[in-house]
């Protein structure tokens, strides 16, 4: 067999365990997406699953402020004086809310995206967009130029050149330490 037809192991080892391309939910594009704005490229993590908008969301901490609310409310009717209040439905109460705090903090930091759209770029962590640019503010070194439908220009982000700066990210997949340091980057910079 020639040298020209044989595969590269480590090639096919890597091709099989490639990891999926992360994607911009639906529902995080009907939130944040302007009018005509459409996604380029998405930077985040690989794991998109459903339960993503519930885990992410505030409102996950006001449920658990209320369940533990009415917990703490119904131990103290039983005891009829907070001096009675056994320690495990306050400590239990105190428990469901502060770990909802860190449920939600928790999963935010992990589906941190790096958005790159036709008009701007932003980093998103669970629901909210932390750090935004227009294509204007960035440096010259990430924008490209090219030729529209007229004569004019337009500026679009040059992907490789983000993905330059991204360093370590494998495919489109990057974790939330080297998407905010890439923001805090770009903020640094002058143009």
């Amino acid at each position: 067999m020639s040298e020209n037809t044989k595969e590269d192991p480590q090639a096919v080892q890597a091709a099989r365990f490639a990891l999926p391309v992360p994607h911009f939910p639906r529902w995080l594009a009907h939130r944040h997406l302007r009018q005509d704005e459409q996604v380029e490229c998405v930077y985040g993590p690989s794991l998109n699953p459903w339960w993503e908008r519930y885990v992410t969301h505030v409102f996950l901490i006001v449920a658990a402020g209320i369940i533990a609310a009415t917990l703490l409310i119904v131990a103290l009717s039983r005891a009829g004086k907070p001096a009675d209040l056994q320690p495990v439905p306050a400590v239990g109460s105190a428990a469901i809310f502060f770990g909802s705090i860190f449920v939600v903090g928790f999963w935010c930091g992990y589906f941190t995206r790096l958005v790159v759209t036709n008009r701007r770029v932003f980093i998103v962590q669970g629901y909210a967009i932390c750090r935004q640019w227009r294509i204007e503010d960035l440096p010259l070194s990430l924008i490209r130029y090219r030729r529209g439908e007229g004569p004019d220009m337009t500026k679009t982000v040059d992907l490789d050149a983000l993905k330059t700066m991204l360093g370590d990210a494998t495919g489109q997949v990057a974790d939330s330490k080297t998407i905010l340091a890439l923001g805090k980057q770009l903020g640094n910079i002058r143009r």
